[in-house]
């Protein structure tokens, strides 16, 4: 019984079951009123003709007695009533029904104006409708009551009391049945989803929840999930892709340490020799681990494990001291680095940002001819922005590669690139250091007269 209610048809069906069933109640008990009130306005009517019938046939004798003309009323025997003076003396009363007495005329009676309606039950236990008026008949003020049974409403109304207690049941019995099926019915996109939810794994990640509705709950219930498996499947083949890039970019340089160390055996070579091929080695060796840190790096930063701190800095200090750090790298080809522009402050993260543009630097070092120039520009931008751009004077890149340069271990000459020591993971880092940060990373180039890389951030 438990696992009954668990299921959601089952409880959707118990709470309509009990909202339709209080419902049905009240109608019933609002019916059974305006039954009762529409019989008894009946019996107040009918009382009021009579009332008036009698009011026509009343006869007051020369002595002040009173009579009723009895020739001209045909259902005089059928009506009870009784006449009193406004003294409280009864003066006329008509029995057609034997041991029954009403109780005397009351103060509150003599008292009300126009027609007054009261029920009672009589000492045998019959329940009766009473009427008092008062009238005047040349010039002698009377008191008119007139009783009739309300056995018959009683009767009426039970019979509809138990009408509906038959009903209701059978209502809510019809009404369950039916949201059940309802619920199911409404329900059943549901079953199909979940069904195909679980059809769904690593192999078929293409695949989607049907949508017969896109416009109700459950088709945007099946469109939030198809949204869901979309960007998991994005995430999924980013993941493949990456895993098998960074398994080729780790055994090159361990092919390349293996084979070195290989040929170093073959045959018995001179000092000089071997320190080359020691050195060769601990070249692949530095690679490989400046491969590994990237790894390293993207995945706490795919993981948001890297604790990033955005504050208000200087950013000519920061460029200053970049420009330092990898300076010995330019003079190694001959290249000059040129820095200029106006002191701005931005609100950035001093180590990403100094990551970001170090990669930026090392790319324009690696790329420009030696002897050529590095400019460095940190100047003002639109909407509150400063912007650094780091400009070179290389060969530039093709409009194709220009979208996909940000992508992870992407290359626009693979084999060139790693001649040079490049595994296609800095400007990916520095993308994603700049996002961070709210800011953005954006490209121009052209071929034969070099690239150039900008860097918006928010100022202070």
């Amino acid at each position: 019984m438990k696992s009954f209610f668990k299921n959601v048809r089952s409880r959707l069906t118990l709470w309509y079951v009990l909202v339709f069933s209080l419902i049905l109640v009240f109608y019933a008990a609002v019916s059974i009123t305006f039954v009762y009130l529409y019989l008894m306005n009946n019996l107040d009517r009918e009382m009021q003709e009579d009332y008036e019938i009698v009011e026509e046939y009343i006869v007051i004798g020369d002595d002040g007695s009173i009579a009723i003309d009895e020739k001209n009323d045909p259902y005089f025997h059928e009506r009870w009533f009784e006449i009193w003076s406004p003294e409280g003396l009864l003066l006329y009363r008509n029995r057609p029904f034997t041991g029954r007495s009403l109780p005397p005329l009351q103060p509150d009676e003599e008292s009300q104006k126009g027609f007054a309606f009261r029920s009672l039950r009589l000492t045998n236990g019959i329940r009766v409708r009473m009427m008092s008026g008062m009238i005047n008949i040349e010039g002698n003020w009377l008191y008119i009551r007139l009783v009739s049974s309300e056995e018959k409403l009683w009767r009426e109304l039970a019979s509809f009391f138990w009408l509906l207690l038959i009903a209701l049941p059978v209502a809510v019995l019809v009404a369950g049945l039916g949201g059940y099926l309802m619920a199911g019915k409404f329900l059943a996109p549901l079953d199909r989803m979940a069904e195909k939810a679980r059809a769904i794994g690593t192999g078929n990640l293409t695949e989607r929840l049907p949508v017969h509705n896109p416009q109700d709950e459950m088709g945007n219930l099946a469109n939030a999930f198809n949204e869901l498996l979309e960007r998991i499947h994005t995430a999924f083949e980013r993941l493949k892709q990456f895993t098998s890039d960074a398994a080729h970019e780790l055994r090159t340089p361990l092919t390349a340490i293996r084979s070195i160390g290989e040929v170093g055996l073959q045959n018995h070579k001179s000092p000089e020799r071997y320190r080359e091929i020691i050195g060769s080695m601990l070249e692949e060796n530095q690679r490989l681990t400046r491969l590994v840190d990237n790894l390293l790096f993207l995945s706490r930063a795919d993981a948001r494990s890297l604790d990033i701190k955005i504050e208000p800095i200087d950013l000519s200090a920061v460029i200053r001291q970049t420009v330092e750090l990898i300076q010995p790298l330019a003079e190694e080809k001959e290249q000059r680095i040129e820095t200029k522009g106006e002191s701005l402050y931005a609100r950035a993260d001093k180590a990403l940002l100094k990551q970001a543009l170090l990669n930026l630097l090392d790319n324009a070092i690696k790329y420009s001819p030696p002897g050529s120039v590095i400019r460095v520009h940190l100047l003002g931008g639109e909407n509150n922005t400063a912007c650094i751009r780091v400009s070179d004077q290389g060969t530039g890149i093709a409009p194709p590669h220009l979208e996909r340069i940000f992508e992870r271990f992407y290359r626009v000459d693979k084999g060139r690139s790693r001649e040079k020591g490049g595994s296609g993971l800095g400007l990916a880092i520095a993308r994603w250091a700049m996002e961070m940060q709210e800011g953005n990373i954006t490209v121009e180039s052209e071929i034969g007269k070099g690239t150039t890389f900008v860097i918006r951030l928010q100022r202070k």
